[in-house]
């Protein structure tokens, strides 16, 4: 018997699979991990350790995106633009420079409604993705892939000089005067949507942004525009729509609840990869 490096059920030497979190124990030619071999001696079995990824294949944990790593998480992404490297950085440039992009909250209430949530955000999107496409589509190149995730709420961000959200500073003053001398107390901000801000959707607007710098396919420009929306393009969805939903639902209700990912025994590390 062997026991799961992920969640701790004991199991059959030969399992390839933890039946409770499906930690994957082959070596990806269908080899159990660890499991004794006509050429290994009697203590000589090995496991795979938690978190690491079997040569061939494997689950790889998922990275929490959070405020300490999220800047190091996100450059690492803009590294890996090579083939569009021109107008993305052109487009980084401006959302950098001429937008709340880096500091915007991801909503108004929730989780990530925090300075930098909608980086958080959308940097989860992009990490999940690249960790579920290997899987259920390999095709997809690894530069769609980030585009698509990571600008796929960028218009959140509203438009140059008119940002989608407004923060509400807001203070209380103590009664205890005596005490605190009646200064006022800071508390968490909250925000508003801006009322100047010309109407449209999240996707279709996050569309209107990349494509003024970014030459898009036009599977990517449906999968920005409609990945939150399918049902208006009526069950005509394309593989990069659902995947990019499929992902982005998965960061948001998952891996953005940590109750859900205790839970589920989901695997995660805060480690860089």
């Amino acid at each position: 018997m062997k026991k799961c490096p992920d969640c701790g059920m004991t199991i059959a030497n030969q399992a390839i699979r933890c039946p409770k979190c499906k930690y994957d124990f082959t070596d990806g030619a269908g080899n159990v991990v660890g499991a004794p071999t006509s050429s290994s001696s009697s203590s000589g079995s090995t496991s795979v350790a938690k978190g690491s990824k079997p040569s061939g294949g494997g689950f790889m944990p998922m990275i929490m995106v959070t405020k300490d790593n999220v800047d190091e998480l996100y450059n690492d992404l803009k590294s890996k633009i090579i083939k569009r490297k021109t107008e993305f950085d052109h487009f980084i440039d401006f959302l950098e420079n001429r937008t709340s992009w880096l500091t915007a909250p991801a909503e108004i209430e929730g989780p990530l409604a925090f300075e930098k949530g909608l980086l958080i955000h959308s940097v989860g999107v992009a990490k999940q993705l690249l960790r579920i496409k290997d899987t259920l589509m390999p095709q997809l190149d690894d530069e769609s892939a980030i585009v698509m995730a990571l600008f796929h709420d960028v218009g959140k961000v509203g438009v140059e000089g008119k940002p989608l959200f407004l923060l509400e500073e807001k203070s209380t003053t103590s009664t205890l005067g005596l005490s605190f001398g009646g200064r006022s107390l800071s508390v968490a901000p909250t925000y508003s949507i801006n009322p100047k801000l010309v109407h449209m959707s999240v996707g279709v607007r996050s569309l209107f942004l990349v494509s003024q710098y970014m030459l898009l396919s036009d599977d990517e420009a449906q999968a920005i525009s409609y990945q939150e929306d399918m049902q208006l393009i009526d069950g005509k969805e394309n593989p990069y729509t659902m995947i990019l939903q499929a992902a982005n639902n998965w960061q948001t209700k998952i891996y953005e609840n940590e109750e859900v990912v205790k839970q589920y025994n989901f695997t995660s590390s805060v480690a860089k990869e």
